[in-house]
């Protein structure tokens, strides 16, 4: 699960809004991480770097409409970017962050996982730019996994159960656990994208780990992830991310070590899951 350890910038301003349509007084949004603030029926999230900014934005200007799964539109500004003074605006997407009800969130992750299937390798993703996909690569065996002796204890009880993956990649979102919405009368609405480049399964994978260790799961809830395929070594790896991530936490963030050490630690309930259940 992802923690905001970006660079901070300012607050949007009515100006930035009215640039992209709204003229409602921005304010944060809850559950935004602290980054996120809502303009009437506009997001507005710090831009980030602009070209992988513009990717996204035309990656989902792009996909085809779907009946079972919700996602952002970007908003272009009335300059035609998709930037604008640092920001970028994506429409308001209607829910709640709902606990379990992993089959209705399953469903759109393989709707949505669906959408995603012709769309090229950026060169974004071709190689890992931080901590987040460094994570990513280790766990799908593209990066050496090379810490100091508490995260190495973790790794020596997964390397046993890593198999090889298949050749097949495609664009996936590595960040699902936290970033549902539901509505009642809404399909599921999947948002936050953190896109990676991995086999089919993987998102789901790390998805289960995170239901585990932050949504404190039941085996009996878990049961519906049965149904995705290869999801037993897909979980091993996502557990794998998590804990790459934090030993690589303490170099990019400055965390402290022991924080560090025991959150990763967190991710055994999610060893002794897997080894009682498969």
């Amino acid at each position: 699960m992802k923690i905001n350890y970006g660079v901070k910038i300012a607050p949007p301003t009515i100006e930035i809004a009215r640039a992209f349509g709204s003229n409602v007084e921005p304010v944060p949004l809850k559950g935004g991480q602290n980054t996120s603030y809502i303009a009437g029926d506009i997001v507005l999230k710090p831009a980030g770097g602009k070209s992988g900014t513009e990717w996204r934005a035309q990656v989902f200007s792009s996909l085809p409409e779907s009946r079972e799964v919700r996602f952002h539109r970007p908003i272009k500004s009335i300059h035609s970017d998709w930037m604008y003074e640092g920001y970028v605006a994506w429409n308001f997407l209607k829910g709640e962050h709902v606990k379990g009800q992993y089959d209705k969130k399953l469903k759109a992750s393989r709707a949505f996982h669906e959408l995603l299937k012709g769309v090229p390798q950026p060169e974004g993703l071709k190689t890992p730019k931080g901590m987040w996909s460094i994570g990513n690569w280790v766990a799908l065996g593209q990066k050496e996994f090379d810490y100091d002796q508490e995260f190495m204890d973790l790794y020596n009880q997964i390397k046993p159960h890593l198999k090889p993956l298949p050749e097949d990649r495609q664009l996936v979102h590595g960040d699902m656990f936290q970033n549902f919405l539901l509505d009642e009368n809404l399909p599921p609405a999947l948002i936050d994208f953190s896109g990676v480049w991995a086999p089919n399964g993987f998102a789901e994978g790390i998805m289960l780990a995170d239901a585990i260790v932050w949504g404190n799961a039941t085996p009996e809830e878990l049961e519906v992830f049965k149904q995705v395929s290869n999801i037993e070594q897909m979980a091993w790896r996502g557990a794998l991310t998590r804990i790459a991530e934090q030993a690589e936490s303490i170099k990019w963030f400055g965390k402290e070590k022991d924080e560090a050490v025991q959150e990763a630690r967190n991710y055994q309930r999610v060893f002794d899951y897997l080894n009682k259940n498969f």
